[in-house]
């Protein structure tokens, strides 16, 4: 695990060794066009020095804290930390009845749609991958 007083050095030399696609002002520009899809789609987010894929929640202007940190359940990360988010094509959720477990709840994201959507304006580094859209902070 690393320590708190190495992780910056730790993350400054995960990005320098990476191309960047995203900054700051692109990330936030990606989430207001994404929050705007109706209904606002959902994203998991996978972070330079974290090999764990989590649920994110599409922040408004007013979540950003300094500009440039968004404070999640899991934890508060910087912009210039994502690695990349995937906007999944299907998303599946647990239904339980009781004990009793249920067939899951399968809910589709117009992945063509929201392709076409980033298409228009600034450029974003993505691809269409087998689980759905994966636009890249870093590659």
């Amino acid at each position: 695990m690393t320590k708190p007083e190495q992780y910056p050095l730790k993350l400054q030399q995960e990005i320098d060794s990476r191309a960047s696609f995203m900054n700051t002002t692109k990330w936030k520009a990606l989430f207001s066009i994404l929050k705007q899809t109706n209904p606002p789609c959902i994203v998991k987010v996978k972070l330079l020095l974290d090999d764990k894929i989590r649920e994110l929640t599409l922040p408004d202007t007013a979540d950003f804290i300094h500009k440039k940190y968004l404070e999640e359940c899991w934890g508060v990360f910087e912009l210039k930390e994502i690695e990349w988010i995937l906007i999944p094509s299907e998303i599946s959720s647990e239904r339980k009845n009781r004990e009793e477990s249920l067939a899951p709840k399968i809910k589709t994201q117009n992945i063509e749609f929201i392709e076409q959507v980033l298409q228009t304006g600034k450029q974003f580094e993505y691809e269409i991958v087998e689980s759905g859209l994966k636009i890249y902070g870093y590659k």
